[in-house]
């Protein structure tokens, strides 16, 4: 049976976060890609992807996020990640991406970690 993602975006000033439920696999990774992409377009260049409630995440999940992450760069933007699943992260550290995207435990940490800008 085919688990489907549900994807909500909510807005917390100037980030942008996407709730995802479900399955990120080869089947809705490209509408999730999409939906971020659309956001940073639209000025969203501070990410929060809250993952809590993802079942599960394959290489076309991460390569989206990996695509996003490439576009929120060249704007000088964050992707920061929100789970509290072992499985998850362990899919994280297993790539390497855990030095890439940092994750945290709690929302409230990743928005504050995201709403903390560098002098330019």
């Amino acid at each position: 049976m085919e688990m489907d993602l549900q994807i909500n975006v909510r807005k917390n000033g100037t980030t942008r976060i996407i709730d995802l439920h479900g399955e990120v696999d080869a089947y809705t990774s490209a509408r999730f890609r999409e939906i971020m992409l659309e956001l940073i377009d639209d000025g969203g260049i501070d990410l929060v992807i809250n993952m809590c409630k993802v079942e599960y995440i394959d290489s076309s999940g991460l390569g989206a996020l990996v695509g996003g992450l490439k576009r929120v760069s060249e704007r000088n933007g964050k992707i920061v990640i929100v789970s509290d699943g072992p499985q998850i992260r362990k899919v994280f550290e297993i790539t390497g991406l855990e030095k890439v995207f940092p994750i945290y435990d709690e929302e409230h940490h990743a928005v504050e970690a995201v709403g903390v800008k560098a002098d330019s």
